[in-house]
């Protein structure tokens, strides 16, 4: 089963375009898992910093940082940035080797990023790479200060943004985490109403659904990478059964 595979992994990575991201496609289910002794990441490609009406982007910037900093520590996990630019992410290679280069230090079992289907052009960004720094992570001819990995399972979460052709595969129960989501994602303030749309009304349903259809109180919904994508990443993996060389 899907979720045994995910709660039975020591490191998990979520890649958001800016921060909020991570913690609404992943938030629950991530405290969960820290719950149960992984070591999650978040990694802010931006900080979201351009969202503000009122604030400049560089005061907007430091307000969220800190509010990263706090609802990442509700959630029991650990966060990054990698400081771009809000509504200009780019997805040059230069840029996936900076995500190869997390992948490879954090060697995650579980990636979990956004569903390329998206109207936000961040988000499709931050899909693609996600999906290219795993592949740059895999090249035994890309060298970096750590070694290669391959992470064993590649997940798109469910965002309001990113619906286009989003099918829920997948249901995890992220009963035990919600609460904490609950308490880091009001960290926010544009989960306290700075925005017109109504994040933490509409994902404390999300989930409440999602959990009515997965038999449990909570749950997230997730779609994989496809079977070729899949086959494709372990192509510079030792054989099926065998180990590294001696």
């Amino acid at each position: 089963m899907i979720e045994d595979k995910i709660y039975a992994a020591t490191s998990i990575l979520v890649v958001g375009a800016h921060a909020f991201d991570a913690e609404v496609i992943a938030g629950p289910l991530a405290a969960t898992a820290a719950r149960r002794g992984a070591s999650v990441t978040f990694l802010h490609l931006t900080m979201g910093e351009q969202g503000h009406p009122c604030l400049i982007p560089a005061h907007y910037c430091a307000q969220k940082e800190g509010e990263a900093q706090k609802a990442a520590a509700r959630l029991g996990v650990k966060m990054r940035s990698l400081g771009l630019r809000d509504a200009f992410l780019p997805t040059d290679d230069d840029t996936a080797l900076e995500v190869c280069d997390v992948i490879r230090e954090l060697k995650p079992e579980i990636v979990i990023t956004h569903w390329h289907g998206s109207w936000h052009k961040d988000h499709r960004a931050a899909a693609h790479l996600a999906q290219t720094g795993i592949f740059f992570a895999a090249l035994p001819t890309i060298a970096s200060d750590h070694p290669v990995h391959t992470p064993q399972l590649l997940l798109f979460g469910e965002n309001w943004e990113d619906d286009d052709g989003f099918r829920p595969e997948y249901l995890v129960d992220v009963s035990d985490g919600f609460e904490a989501w609950h308490e880091a994602v009001m960290e926010y303030e544009l989960a306290r109403g700075l925005s017109s749309f109504p994040y933490v009304d509409y994902y404390s349903a999300l989930y409440r659904l999602r959990g009515c259809l997965r038999g449990t109180r909570y749950a997230q919904s997730f779609a994989a990478a496809s079977h070729s994508w899949n086959a494709g990443s372990g192509l510079f993996s030792p054989p099926f059964g065998k180990g590294p060389a001696q």
